[in-house]
């Protein structure tokens, strides 16, 4: 602790330079002063950690963690920096009356970075409403009966997309993990043993389907990215598909770098006998 302290401040003040992976703070506003564009997310981010870090306690030297000041204490001299900060009260207000089900003992709080319903939706929507069920996922899906509602809502969906009910079935699940779970304990990893993945980033879904994949007896693999660019090395990716079959999982874009994933790796695959999923959530609702 006492190292890492004295790595991060200096008799100047606590941590007047932390961020070195950035462009330096005074080219950055002055770049933006004579712009009219807005101000970028990251350069927002950046000049409100450089205002906190030189205006918080500037001349104080901490030399461990017994020196930090306490959380009140420190809350107070973060509203005396940042004054406006006490508006955000209007912010509880709504939470409280529009989002009340967010503090209830039953919450379904997974919409992939999207809206989220409000309390005002609830009320006298025919088309909107919670429920809670207790049921086997595999079950409901394979064996339930679809609602009216849950019918209507495919065709319109499918109709869109231009895709034929005839040659492909939608499924609803909960999430993006419960759709790769499902997935992946239903597939013949038997006589396909191979899961092949490609994926610049770890997260809770695609962690799930790997999971189960390896205990349902897959081998699991993935694709290796350069540094720092995080580009998919093509050679090593290339053998894998060519040696080896399964069920190759491949997203339409980085959710990292925003990158396109080019089709030619799905049409190789499918040529060597992969089944492959195509997963399109890094394109938003």
């Amino acid at each position: 602790m006492r190292e890492a302290s004295k790595a991060c401040c200096s008799s100047s003040g606590c941590c007047p330079n932390p961020f070195l992976g950035f462009p330096h703070y005074v080219e950055a506003s002055s770049s933006s002063s004579s712009s009219s564009k807005p101000q970028s997310a990251a350069a927002s981010r950046y000049q409100f950690e450089v205002s906190t870090t030189t205006s918080l306690y500037p001349h104080f030297h901490f030399t461990n963690h017994e020196s930090l000041p306490s959380y009140h204490e420190s809350f107070a001299c973060f509203n005396k920096v940042y004054p406006h900060y006490s508006q955000t009260d209007e912010a509880d207000k709504i939470r409280a009356s529009e989002y009340p089900h967010l503090d209830s003992s039953v919450a379904c709080f997974d919409y992939i970075g999207h809206g989220l319903f409000s309390y005002s939706q609830l009320q006298g929507s025919p088309f909107f409403d919670i429920c809670c069920k207790s049921i086997n996922l595999n079950s409901q899906l394979l064996y339930g009966e679809e609602t009216e509602f849950q019918s209507g809502i495919k065709k319109r969906i499918m109709s869109f997309m231009n895709v034929s009910e005839t040659d492909y079935t939608m499924v609803f699940t909960a999430n993006q993990a419960s759709a790769f779970k499902l997935l992946v304990e239903s597939y013949p990893f038997g006589s396909n043993q191979n899961l092949l993945t490609v994926y610049d980033y770890q997260s809770e879904a695609i962690d799930v389907m790997v999971e189960r994949a390896k205990k349902r007896g897959a081998n699991c693999m993935s694709a290796c990215f350069s540094w720092p660019n995080l580009q998919i090395q093509s050679e090593k990716l290339r053998k894998k598909i060519i040696k080896k079959r399964g069920l190759f999982v491949i997203p339409l874009q980085s959710k990292l770098t925003g990158s396109r994933y080019s089709y030619t790796w799905l049409s190789l695959a499918q040529e060597n006998g992969w089944h492959v999923l195509l997963d399109a959530t890094a394109l938003g609702a």
